[in-house]
């Protein structure tokens, strides 16, 4: 990664990195690179600028092409916010200001792709064909017998391993997608330990083997809005106050293997997740990042009644 600022006289006014993925480049396209970190004033010339440098670096790294925003992988934040902006933006989920598209388009990026978050109410009724899967396994005949339980914190390194392998198994088919290693998955599971709930970590289980999970985080951004960006001297304290108070969460996985898909295992970690929050006492859930492409996490959204709530686009460029 590159870093890169862009000065008005003595005011910064713009930033962007220069990423390559040697990863994402081999299992998808070759010869890609990524700009991220974008955030420029509402000027044709500074966006130009700095797209031009981080482009300018990619081209001396042999990349042919140029996807964006990603904030460094495909497994953070992705796609620029084009739809939605009267909707407060979620933990881990990109904000930016409504000009940055035009922005992009001025310099010639055009859409590759769109993903889509959706508004999930947790009292609202579920399709009648999901009601029928709940309710069979309520009655101890789920699908294919299987059984659903809530994370255990005692055996977080355990469950991790078992979690990774489902993880990297489950997503391998979705474009983007790379293989986290094991010392990734550590890093990024260590940075929402102190505030995740266990009832929002749901695994699906046959013959006891983990076949499928759902994660929803409590949403932090709710908390670090109390505060107005100041940890100190006493943002540090309200902050840890409000987290337990907490009344949104962003449901952010579902995955199941790929030889147990379309038995009806999605729906009820779908159901089993909903009913742990709302039993947590929250109010507002959101699903996110869908790419539009995925029809099959698309159906369980709509048997839940999720509706569209914002879009994200992620932009392309030959180089």
């Amino acid at each position: 990664m590159e870093r890169f600022i862009a000065r008005q006289d003595r005011s910064i006014v713009g930033r962007i990195a220069a990423v390559v993925d040697s990863d994402f480049a081999t299992r998808w396209e070759p010869h890609s690179g990524f700009f991220g970190f974008f955030e420029s004033v509402d000027d044709t010339r500074v966006a130009s600028a700095l797209l031009e440098t981080a482009e300018s670096a990619l081209r001396t790294q042999g990349r042919t092409g140029v996807f964006g925003p990603v904030n460094l992988t495909m497994h953070d934040e992705v796609g620029l916010l084009v739809e939605g902006f009267e909707s407060r933006s979620m933990l881990l989920s990109p904000y930016n200001p409504p000009w940055y598209e035009g922005l992009l388009t001025d310099a010639g990026y055009a859409c590759w792709t769109d993903y889509q978050s959706f508004s999930w109410d947790l009292e609202r009724s579920t399709s009648p064909a999901a009601q029928r899967i709940v309710q069979r396994l309520a009655r101890g005949t789920a699908p294919g017998g299987v059984r659903l339980r809530h994370s255990d914190p005692r055996h977080w390194i355990d469950e991790g391993r078992t979690l990774l392998d489902v993880y990297n198994r489950s997503f391998a088919d979705v474009w983007g997608f790379v293989p986290l290693s094991w010392h990734e998955y550590l890093s990024r599971a260590s940075q929402f330990r102190k505030f995740y709930r266990p009832e929002l970590a749901v695994f699906a289980e046959v013959d006891g083997r983990m076949v499928g999970f759902a994660l929803a985080l409590p949403d932090v951004n709710e908390a670090l809005a109390t505060i107005g960006g100041r940890l100190w001297p006493f943002g540090w304290l309200r902050l840890a106050r409000a987290i337990p108070r907490i009344q949104s969460a962003r449901f952010i996985l579902l995955g199941v293997l790929p030889e147990f898909a379309g038995r009806g295992i999605a729906v009820l970690l779908a159901h089993r997740t909903a009913m742990a929050a709302r039993d947590l006492g929250i109010e507002r859930a959101e699903l996110s990042l869908v790419q539009v492409t995925n029809e099959r996490i698309r159906r369980v959204i709509d048997a839940f009644g999720g509706r569209p709530l914002k879009t994200y686009r992620l932009f392309h460029k030959a180089l």
